[in-house]
């Protein structure tokens, strides 16, 4: 089911803002069971459908060089397929049992989850379907199928070879490996043809049992339903679930920041741009979340992504004649160990002599002016930018919608935990021009970046040499992949 796109990072934001603001008469409500598993409700009164989930702290970012893409397998075999389209006979005839729709999920960087949508009639039945999809004895019934893992491995070679041809793929292979060189598989779902001949049963088994745990996970509802009702079909769904040792006991380290050792040219002759036009991106190694820089860098993109913002300007003004720099776009990929944000923008380059120039110019208007402004003026946003961008928090779009609102619970719980709500957006709140002054400084000033332009391959072509001459390194699939 197709919905429109909204970056994750303002999934979390509108959550904490919504769920801050709504006091002691909240429909939220929040509880652990005794074996550590966190569940958070959220009420819908006459919505008349109803959306429930389970998400896992720990997705591609618990992985190591040995292991990457087992998070994929498990997926592969618990739901004969990806989460967001299981696989025949089961779990497909199940959930077919309860005409449940809109599947969601799989693994993800910093997650492993699953959610679909439901009558409320289905409630209970509900509830012990998704307790068994990662219950050790699912895993235990997938395995004991000859094929399955066989199956599953050949799945995710499939997806790999995919990958090799797949221009977004490609581009975003090539930007994690180049900023996160220490440690690659850990933003990568596949992993390894290596990797993947290597697993086995009993290597999946042991994975799960120390991620796929109560005390590492969330029930999440939402929709027409009643808590009083609900709150102990779910104690008796979830009870055979068992406590297990804290994964996160000793984390994954957080990868280095700078990402790269010197600032980096890339360029990615890319088949799906239009001739004549190419898009800029700035990327950087970001705040985790946990960094005292995380708020910050929250409402710095906010305010930044607007199209009367500075910056938006500056490109407009700045840019060489007749590029037509688009409205910068901002993305802030905030996770535990692997963030990162970007600014990037599209321009015309069909009368440009030279892009080489225009990607050397939207760096230096960007960090050079731009970002050394914000770190030496307090007054570069004014105070209407910082009203109006907190404001925006605090107004969050209607959750009359269940699986919006799932959503929102999903990723806040990811942030903060079940009691995280308040303390995410008194932070927004208590920020002020200091605190992204110290982000402009710390992560803009005293960070290095990687500048890349996609471009049509008949473009680049022309302007090869001139690509070469700048030191601009050659994105192409033989070279942007981890495992190759």
């Amino acid at each position: 089911m197709k919905s429109k796109y909204i970056p994750p990072i303002l999934y979390i934001l509108f959550t904490l803002a919504a769920l801050s603001g709504l006091g002691a008469e909240s429909p939220l409500s929040a509880y652990t069971l005794d074996n550590g598993l966190d569940v958070l409700l959220m009420p819908l009164p006459g919505s008349d459908e109803l959306s429930m989930g389970i998400v896992f702290k720990g997705g591609t970012e618990a992985q190591t060089s040995g292991n990457a893409g087992h998070f994929g397998l498990l997926e592969q075999l618990l739901f004969r397929g990806r989460a967001s389209e299981p696989g025949e006979p089961e779990p497909a005839g199940a959930l077919e049992a309860l005409e449940a729709s809109a599947f969601d999920g799989g693994v993800k960087t910093d997650r492993f989850a699953f959610a679909f949508s439901l009558s409320p009639g289905f409630l209970d039945q509900g509830l012990n379907t998704l307790s068994h999809l990662f219950s050790g004895l699912r895993l235990e019934t997938a395995l004991s199928d000859p094929s399955a893992l066989s199956e599953a491995k050949n799945a995710l070679l499939a997806r790999m070879e995919a990958a090799v041809s797949e221009p977004e793929e490609i581009y975003e292979y090539a930007l994690a490996k180049k900023l996160f060189s220490s440690a690659p598989w850990r933003l990568d779902a596949v992993g390894s043809e290596k990797t993947l001949r290597e697993a086995s049963g009993a290597s999946l088994k042991a994975l799960a049992s120390r991620w796929l745990i109560p005390n590492n996970a969330a029930l999440l509802m939402a929709g027409d339903f009643d808590p009083r009702v609900a709150k102990p079909l779910i104690s008796a769904a979830f009870a055979s679930w068992k406590k297990a040792e804290d994964p996160w006991k000793t984390p994954p380290s957080a990868l280095p920041k700078p990402g790269v050792t010197r600032p980096t040219l890339m360029v990615y002759p890319d088949a799906t741009q239009r001739k004549g036009y190419a898009s800029l991106e700035m990327r950087y190694r970001g705040p985790d979340i946990g960094s005292p820089r995380f708020a910050a860098a929250r409402l710095w993109a906010e305010m930044l992504s607007q199209s009367d913002s500075r910056l938006a300007k500056a490109l407009a003004k700045a840019m060489p004649k007749n590029s037509a720099s688009s409205t910068p776009k901002v993305r802030y990929q905030a996770m535990r160990s692997a963030s990162w944000f970007s600014l990037s923008t599209t321009i015309v380059i069909g009368t440009l002599a030279n892009p080489a120039d225009a990607v050397l110019a939207f760096k230096e208007i960007v960090r050079g002016t731009e970002m050394y402004a914000m770190k030496t003026n307090p007054g570069y946003f004014s105070e209407i930018e910082y009203k109006n961008a907190k404001a925006s928090f605090e107004e969050p779009p209607g959750h009359e919608n269940s699986q919006l609102a799932l959503s929102f619970l999903m990723d806040s719980w990811l942030l903060g935990g079940s009691k995280g709500f308040e303390t995410g957006i008194k932070s927004i709140r208590a920020l002020t021009s200091k605190d992204i002054t110290s982000f402009a400084d710390e992560y803009l000033m005293k960070n290095l970046e990687i500048v890349s332009i996609r471009l049509n391959p008949e473009d680049y072509a022309i302007k090869k040499k001139n690509f070469d001459s700048y030191g601009f390194e050659l994105i192409s699939p033989q070279n942007a992949f981890w495992w190759k």
